[in-house]
């Protein structure tokens, strides 16, 4: 089974130099080849080991990178980047809608439930809601008494509380 996966990398790989590898396209090229890894029953690990080499396959090469940078420094989105900062960004926006191609390919695998016993609270086992209800009550109990007495009382003011004293004339102290 690699070795199909490995034929239709290198397929795609090869196919990059025919294809429009603008910022409108990245998407759509990185979808081409998860959907291509999917289709063909790769299981999520394979396409991850395959998400590196990608991603580096699509990055502009350093010379395209250099003179893209040259033609596009004096605009006003790039003015405040030097040329090693325009191609690391230009890079990691590769990466990362790389990355979000592959997630939306290949779903993270489910973490296996190792706790065996029948789910009786909600979802929740009884050990599960036992270790919910001990966080919960870790908590501090809000004792509102208080500020019912003041709030009922007519010196109460919750103005003050948030403006701060006043002297006579209204100013604050």
């Amino acid at each position: 089974m690699a070795t199909n996966l490995d034929l239709i990398y290198e397929r795609w790989k090869a196919s990059l130099r025919d294809k429009d590898r603008s910022k409108g396209f990245v998407d759509s090229n990185f979808d081409e080849l998860f959907d291509a890894l999917k289709g063909a029953g790769a299981t999520f690990d394979e396409g991850h080991a395959i998400l590196p080499s990608a991603i580096k396959a699509h990055q502009p090469s350093i010379g395209l990178a250099k003179n893209t940078w040259k033609l596009l420094k004096n605009s006003t989105k790039n003015s405040d980047l030097t040329e090693k900062e325009f191609i690391d960004q230009w890079n990691k926006d590769i990466a990362d809608r790389g990355t979000n191609s592959f997630y939306n390919a290949f779903s993270l695998p489910n973490e296996k439930d190792d706790d065996g016993e029948p789910k009786v609270f909600g979802s929740m086992s009884a050990k599960e809601y036992k270790l919910q209800r001990k966080n919960a009550s870790s908590y501090p109990i809000l004792d509102t008494e208080e500020l019912e007495r003041r709030l009922l009382s007519d010196a109460y003011n919750p103005a003050d509380d948030i403006l701060g004293d006043k002297d006579k004339n209204g100013k604050s102290n």
